[in-house]
């Protein structure tokens, strides 16, 4: 009598062949799900630094609220009311062009701050930030930046205005 040891060996390949696809299908769902996140920072980084020139190029219109230190407040902080229309000297100007960038990076998620540039005090920098950090608290920018270099884990950028 013959017998047949092979009974089952072609199941086990099977099953050997569907985890060693189902490992590659998990890893590739990982690999898409880091993609989606990667992209939606990146999306955000392109609406900061829109934001923040915008802000530069409107600093470079008003050349004389810049000399005179109208740009440079810390902090900007989302009016109250209703921004309007503003002709006049510089100094007002400046104050709408602050309110105008800090409406905008509010009704993004973002915050906004004018303070000096890390590589020197005689230029002055854009940041903005989004989701858990914040210019406004005790840190400062240096929620963002700290010597120059930026903090791991905020969710920030600064442009060099002027």
């Amino acid at each position: 009598m013959k017998y047949n040891y092979q009974k089952g060996v072609g199941l086990v390949e099977v099953l050997v062949a569907l985890i060693l696809l189902a490992v590659a299908v998990l890893g590739f769902a990982a690999l898409q799900l880091r993609a989606v996140d990667a992209s939606l920072e990146a999306s955000k980084q392109v609406l900061a630094l829109t934001i923040a020139r915008d802000l530069a190029e409107r600093m470079r219109a008003n050349p004389q609220a810049v000399r005179d230190g109208n740009y440079s407040v810390g902090a900007v902080s989302v009016p109250t009311s209703e921004v309007i229309a503003t002709v006049g000297n510089a100094a007002n100007i400046a104050e709408q062009d602050l309110n105008n960038a800090a409406v905008q990076a509010k009704n993004n998620g973002m915050n906004l701050s004018v303070s000096n540039c890390p590589t020197g005090a005689t230029r002055q920098c854009i940041y903005v930030a989004w989701e858990e950090t914040s210019l406004s608290g005790s840190q400062g920018v240096e929620a963002c930046i700290k010597d120059g270099v930026y903090v791991k884990g905020s969710h920030c950028l600064f442009l060099e205005a002027y």
